[in-house]
């Protein structure tokens, strides 16, 4: 596993594949080709997200993540597990934000939960997208839970 800190406060400044030691999963994919790496502390941390709980009361301070660029060198090298949460619970909290501020009446959790589902929705399909996960649904073996049990020697 590879990584940076978890949460939206990563870097002051764009980090480069410098400063994120790609050469270091190029190098471990190297030696160990079949080897399933895991970025943590992943999130791209998108400026119009930061921009969205701002606008509607929130304070974030200026922050990078981890370019999805940068994310992608690292898949092409062996990462098969990217940790991004940090991007979804920006999106939900600028989507109830948002609600809030437009309707401070507002206390029907399905009024403000329900943009914010798809606001995550959407952050989870531009990663999917990105990170060639995409319509691979199709590959997935579906195994009874039978077989799960047997598989993992329960």
């Amino acid at each position: 596993a590879i990584g940076t800190s978890h949460g939206a406060y990563k870097f002051k400044k764009k980090p480069t594949g410098e400063v994120l030691k790609i050469s270091l999963i190029e190098e471990i994919h190297r030696r160990l080709p079949d080897t399933h790496l895991v970025m943590h502390g992943s999130s791209s941390v998108p400026q119009e997200l930061q921009d969205v709980i701002n606008q509607h009361g929130g304070a974030l301070k200026p922050t990078y993540g981890v370019p999805v660029e940068e994310i992608q060198k690292g898949i092409q090298h062996g990462v098969r597990k990217i940790n991004v949460d940090t991007d979804n619970r920006l999106a939900i909290t600028g989507a109830i934000r948002k609600v809030f501020q437009e309707n401070p009446e507002e206390f029907d959790l399905r009024k403000y939960l329900t943009p914010a589902r798809e606001a995550m929705a959407e952050v989870c399909k531009a990663r999917m997208i990105a990170f060639g996960q995409a319509g691979q649904a199709d590959k997935i073996k579906v195994k009874s839970l039978r077989e799960m049990v047997t598989f993992y020697g329960g």
